[in-house]
Parts: C-alpha cells; structure tokens; sequence
C-alpha cells in the first residue's frame, strides 16, 4: 500500500465516524440524542440509565425508548435467549446499538430447553457494533440431513430488515454466522471475525459464515475474516426463486472453511446459484474481479460481461476454471495484468488451466491459455510459490487504531516487522491478535515508539469449537497469519 493510499484510507476513517456518529444534516440536534444502558440483569420497566439499566429484549423491541440517533450501550456480560430487534432508525439518523468500551457484551442464542434462539433483526437504519454473538448448545451432530434439522437448535443472526450495519463483531459457534436476506434492502457486514459456526449431518456440513441474497440496493460484504465453518465462507446463493443481484464483496480474508466437516474443504467464497449471478449456475450479468491475491483454485461461469485485471492466482493444480457464458471477445471479457503462480509439483502444470467453450472443456499450459483464449497477453506466470513475504494491512473504516494485518510467509520466517504508523499514535497502547484464538492472549502487545512492531508468526491453535467431539481443526501459519491491530 502507497503512502497515497494509506492516506486517502485515514481521510475515509474520518468521514465515515463523523457521518455515522454525528449525521449531518439531522432533523434532531446534536444535544437531543440520548444514551440508553442495557445489562444481562436489566428490567423492561427501567430507565436506560446506568444506574438502572433496561432488559436487552425491551431495549431492541418496537416499544423501545430508543429514536433516531440514540446510542444502546450493552454492558458486559451474557444476554442468553433469543431477540428480535425491531429498532427504527433514518438514514440521517440511525440507531446505533454497541458494545460498551472495555467490556464484552456476549448475545448466547440458546434458550431453555435448547429451542431456537435466533438474533434476528427487522426495522431499519440499525447499527450493531462490536458485539460478540455465539451459542453454548454443545450439540453438532445430527442423523438428520438437509438444512433444518429438528434437534440441532443453533441460532445466529438473521438479518430482514433495510439498511442493518455489523460492524467489528466476533460471531461464532451458532449454526449460520450471518443470514443476510434479500427481504431487507442493502446492508453491511463489515470488519467481523466470523468462525466455527454449523454443525454436521449425514449428508455434508452445514452453516457459512454468511449466507447472503438480496433483490434491492447492494449489500455490503467488507473486511470480515471467516474460518473454520462446518460448510462455506461467503455464501451468496439460491434457487431460481431466490434474488442475487447487487453485491459489494471486498477485503474479505477467507481461509480453512469446512474444515470443521467430515467432507473437509468447502469454498471459501461462493457466488451464484439457480438464478443469476457470477460463478455459478444460471446465466449471469457482469462482474468484475479486481485485485484479489487468491490462494487456491477459482472457477467463473456463464457471466456475460466480466473484468479480471490485477489479480494474484495460487495454486498447486487448477488456478483457473472458466466457462464462459458466450464466445470470448474483448468485448464480453477483459482478462489480463494478472499475476499466476502454479505452485504444483513439476509436470502438473498443464492443469493450470480449465476452459470449456462449446461444451468441450480443456486443460491448458499457460501458453496455450493465452493463444485459445486472447487473454492474459500482459500476464506473468511462474512455477512454484511466491519467494517474499506479502503484507497487507487493510485500515477499519469505522474505528482509528483499528486494522487487519494478513500476512503471507511464503520463505517461513519467523518473525517480520511491520510499519504500523499509519495506525497508531506514538505513546499509545496497542495488541495484535491472532484471529484464530481471538479472544485470547496477544501476539504482540505494547505502546507504540514509532518502531516497526516485530510479529512473531507461528502456527496458532484455533479456539476449539464448541461441542465439537473430536479434535479442532489444524492451525493456520506460519505460512499463513491474519491478526486484528485494536489501539488508541
């Protein structure tokens, strides 16, 4: 990342805080928002204060006391049980519902008895941030198959309303991560640490991280680490009756997911279905891929405009599978300034590449990709794996001092330094967390001299999944490391 682009991200810091904590333009004054307190041991009949604070069911319900632009603190603590936020905010002025400072407000979507307890969230213009969610049922294996089994009782989040932002949440161990529906317009899950959500069936593993569609708006899939789910990290699908249309899909770390099922390995990020959108299943629209460092095959499919430029493609065998949704021309597809390494043991190469036009499919060298194709005429391709280390840090949009640092260790070096000026100010405390044992003890902790920070890279046992009777999934790194920069 330049210093320009480090730059113009801080600028985009800055301006989101202030058009989502302090709405230009308000049809209330700035004095006239209010603070409302909600604790494990709060009452319906209570004030909001902090001496008296409200139940969290009666804070996000449609008689709650909360109006455009107020802040919900929750206080630390467990709110166990199954809630429905119907919070309506405006666009000037939405409702913000967050995480006290310093303290971890826990939502354990399990009820008595082990019925469902989903956090489901109707209304409009709602902000959650910082909360973590999960479910404490030990129970993960089911002889029951297909997506609704009658005694796994899991919960999540399910979003149905309009305009719902997520951000910087740890969900974890629920049955699905997020259910994103095409019932609410838009939306934004951004900056979550999302992992060992489902559970097992006879058939396969199931529950993603996000499972997401939509009809109207776009909605908003930013900067969230997902890992070890029983089924997908991103999945935006459904059938012919289904909406997929408008999705933003950038920043997101994806690793590891399915691990945690009998079947190992499922995508890591899914897009399309019966009806259309990019990769998969019906005729779809356009797309465009741009700047991804991709780590493992990638198949698209049956688009009708797409642009592939400035990304990075890693693979030991099959980098890339392409079904085109019609003849390829420069027209239909603009496919170049790509970077490929096959990273494969020596004479597998000719697997790098799979293409299937006229329903005959292909295996390709990267030569007789470019002379089939037309494409990557200004491409590099290598054999064996990248040499350097390859960091990317990518900056919170909504909290300063905030970042996901993903680092690649390609040569296995122990430790590297990282140059975190941008994000921090010098005196201030800081911590780097390994995303595999989140809420565990930091990797690195300290306050900040101006020095580039040392960042020990070793292989991270992940948290062990909840009920899970068996042995976690494997560690990640040191190859492979994502940690959360949280300072002042």
């Amino acid at each position: 990342m330049s210093d320009m682009q480090r730059g113009q991200s801080i600028g985009c810091v800055l301006a989101l805080l202030a058009g989502l904590l302090c709405p230009a333009g308000s049809a209330r004054g700035v004095g006239e928002y209010k603070e409302y307190f909600v604790a494990p041991n709060g009452r319906p009949d209570a004030d909001g204060s902090r001496a008296r604070p409200l139940n969290l069911a009666t804070a996000l319900s449609a008689t709650s006391p909360a109006r455009p632009g107020d802040t919900i603190w929750l206080l630390g603590g467990t709110y166990r049980g199954a809630f429905v936020s119907r919070l309506e905010g405006t666009q000037r002025d939405p409702i913000v519902v967050r995480r006290y400072a310093g303290e971890r407000a826990t939502i354990d979507c399990r009820a008595p008895g082990d019925r469902d307890a989903p956090f489901t969230v109707e209304g409009q213009w709602t902000t959650f941030w910082g909360l973590e969610v999960t479910c404490s049922n030990p129970r993960r294996l089911t002889k029951i198959a297909g997506s609704h089994p009658e005694d796994i009782r899991r919960g999540g989040i399910s979003c149905l309303g309009s305009h719902i932002r997520f951000i910087n949440m740890a969900v974890h161990d629920c049955g699905g991560g997020f259910g994103f529906w095409s019932g609410g317009e838009g939306g934004e899950i951004y900056g979550c640490i999302i992992y060992n959500n489902g559970w097992q069936g006879p058939d396969r593993g199931h529950g993603h991280a996000i499972y997401a569609q939509n009809k109207k708006g776009t909605k908003q899939l930013v900067d969230n680490v997902m890992f070890n789910q029983f089924g997908y990290g991103i999945h935006a699908y459904g059938s012919a009756r289904a909406f997929l249309e408008g999705f933003h899909i950038e920043g997101n770390v994806s690793f590891n997911n399915g691990s945690l099922a009998r079947q190992g390995r499922a995508p890591n990020i899914l897009v399309g279905g019966d009806c259309p959108a990019l990769g998969y299943g019906a005729a779809n629209e356009d797309a465009a891929l741009e700047d991804n460092y991709f780590v493992g095959g990638v198949t698209v499919r049956g688009w009708g405009k797409l642009s592939a430029t400035g990304n990075t493609f890693i693979a030991s065998a099959g980098l890339i599978g392409l079904v085109p949704g019609g003849p390829l021309s420069p027209e239909s597809c603009r496919w170049d300034e790509n970077t490929y390494y096959a990273a494969g043991a020596e004479g597998a190469n000719w697997r790098d590449f799979f293409l299937v036009q006229s329903g005959k499919g292909s295996s390709l060298d990267f030569a007789a990709w470019q002379g089939q194709t037309g494409l990557d005429r200004s491409s590099k391709h290598f054999t064996g794996r990248p040499k350097d280390v390859h960091v990317f840090i990518r900056p919170n949009q909504y909290e300063l001092g905030r970042a996901h640092v993903i680092v690649y260790n390609w040569p296995a070096q122990d430790a590297i330094e990282v140059d975190l000026k941008d994000f921090l100010k010098i005196g201030s405390a800081y911590e780097l967390v390994n995303v595999q044992d989140y809420f565990g003890r930091p990797a690195v902790a300290g306050t900040y001299d101006a020095k580039p920070v040392r960042i020990p890279l070793r292989a991270v046992r992940p948290a062990a999944p909840v009920g899970l009777p068996r042995g976690g999934p494997a560690p990640a790194g040191p190859v492979f490391s994502v940690f959360v920069l949280r300072g002042a």
